[in-house]
């Protein structure tokens, strides 16, 4: 229910689109001469600040100065209502529970999907035992990606403008540009003359990038934790390719606190399922299923820490 303004006393407008108005409730007794105890908010809520958590003040003020809907809803509506209702409730519930039921099992996978950092090293099937394969990041794009794929390499900000055009090349023109290529990418291949890093643009998008900053959205901050943070992140990488089958491509660390796991992408319901337990993994959940947002490349210099980014593990193509 709103509030008819026009039956207000007292009523000023604010630039920002907040009204002011006496307050017809505490008028009714005398209050409120200056007419500054009732708020109303752009999203038409409103307040009392003299009254403020008392029920009974604001239904008075609602029963006073509100406005009735004259829509009604019949009996079947009405059932019909509370049915998804439930159903929006039961879905939430049955999120939490996969995120609870994933933060308990997590220590499990850890020690059994256990992946020290030379195992990582020494299980790839190129050799991250030279600076092309660890740290040039065209040598990176031409093990994932096709010849004639369209890529965006650049800063955040360089999409959206003509001038921008120049940051989309295919994979084999970024392994020949002279244009400094990143500091970031994106796992989409774009349509042809794309010059904006909008999702409508992706022509296809054969990997999903998960960026793995923090279990539970909790940082690392110390050494130790940041150590302990990677350690347990590729377990869960370990797990996910050896448990769930998912096939990898690369994991990268980016320099800073993130660990990123390129894999190819899966049917869409399952990458789904993963949503709702991302968090508790580790994993930035906003990143999932987004093919369009950046990510970094390799041999890039971290603005936080001053570290290179590098190659841990990389799968090269098959075709």
């Amino acid at each position: 229910m709103a509030l008819d303004v026009a039956r207000l006393e007292k009523v000023r407008h604010s630039p920002a689109g907040k009204i002011t108005a006496r307050c017809p409730a505490c008028a009714e007794d005398g209050g409120d001469r200056t007419g500054n105890h009732l708020v109303i908010f752009p999203d038409e809520k409103f307040a009392c600040a003299a009254r403020a958590g008392d029920g009974d003040h604001r239904k008075r003020i609602m029963a006073l100065v509100g406005i009735r809907s004259e829509v009604t809803f019949d009996a079947e509506q009405r059932r019909q209502w509370w049915k998804e209702k439930h159903a929006t409730r039961q879905r939430s519930i049955g999120k939490q529970r996969l995120a609870n039921s994933a933060r308990h099992r997590r220590q499990e996978l850890i020690r059994q999907y256990g992946w020290l950092r030379e195992e990582v090293w020494e299980d790839s099937p190129q050799r991250i035992d030279s600076d092309l394969v660890a740290m040039d990041p065209a040598h990176f794009l031409g093990s994932l990606f096709l010849p004639d794929d369209l890529l965006w390499t650049g800063e955040v900000h360089q999409s959206g403008s003509d001038w921008h055009a120049e940051r989309w090349k295919t994979c084999s023109e970024w392994a020949a540009t002279s244009t400094r290529i990143g500091p970031m990418t994106t796992p989409a291949v774009w349509m042809p003359g794309t010059i904006s890093r909008a999702s409508n643009n992706v022509l296809r998008s054969p990997y999903v990038v998960l960026d793995f900053d923090g279990f539970d959205g909790i940082k690392p901050i110390t050494p130790d934790e940041l150590s302990r943070h990677v350690l347990d992140s590729l377990a869960i990488i370990r797990w996910l390719r050896e448990a769930m089958a998912w096939q990898l491509a690369a994991i990268l660390w980016t320099g800073g606190k993130s660990l990123h796991a390129w894999f190819h992408t899966p049917p869409p319901e399952v990458l789904k399922s993963l949503l709702p337990v991302a968090q508790s993994l580790g994993m930035d959940a906003g990143l999932i299923g987004r093919p369009e947002h950046p990510c970094r490349l390799s041999g890039q210099v971290h603005k936080g820490s001053g570290k290179v980014s590098r190659v841990m593990w990389v799968q090269a193509r098959t075709q």
